[in-house]
This record gives structure tokens, sequence and C-alpha cells, in this order.
């Protein structure tokens, strides 16, 4: 999963790389609440630092919502690489249960 700030600055997302790719590489972003049309659509520039990752620099549109997205990067409109981006602060909170449990001896 790749997390992003929900902020117009450029910042960087490490993408999982399977392949190597001839042409523009291009970040496409889709709801998952509606999987509707793109809701984003940037050209990225790979920084071609990683051999496993694309440390890719992406600037996001004013106004997107936070949330959860399917992402695809392709390169020449052929998918390198996709999967769950999350935009915004991700508070991720754990709450433990712990369960007080009492036991009653008989002696009988």
């Amino acid at each position: 999963m790749i997390y992003l700030a929900n902020t117009t600055d450029a910042q960087v997302a490490y993408i999982p790389r399977d392949t190597d790719f001839t042409g523009t590489l291009s970040l496409t972003l889709k709801s998952t609440v509606d999987l509707d049309t793109p809701y984003v659509s940037a050209t990225v520039l790979d920084l071609n630092v990683f051999r496993t990752v694309y440390a890719v620099a992406v600037s996001l549109p004013e106004g997107i919502q936070a949330g959860e997205y399917k992402y695809e990067l392709a390169a020449g409109g052929v998918p390198v690489s996709t999967g769950v981006l999350v935009i915004g602060e991700y508070a991720h909170q754990r709450e433990q249960y712990n369960k007080q449990i009492t036991y009653e001896q008989y002696n009988g």
C-alpha cells in the first residue's frame, strides 16, 4: 500500500517495480468507492533510484478527496504496476481488547 499526503506539492511515491518500461510514465487513480472513470491522471517522473521500486515524483491536483484509491502506473499505455494508494492522514490506531477473566474454584 502506498501513502501520500493530501497536498499539491510534489512528493515521492515508492511504487513496486515488476518490470522495466519504455515510454512516459502516467499514474491513474480510481476511487475504490465507485470505480468510475479515473479520478486523477498525472504524468510522473521516475527518479530511477532503486531497482525494486519506482521512486516517482507525484503532484496531486487541488481538491482531491482523502481516501483509498486503486492506482495504475502505466508506461506508454501498458500497465507496469497496480495496487492500493491512500491519500490523506492515515491514523492507524490499534485498539487492544483485553477481557478480564475471573476464575472461581469450587471445593467440593
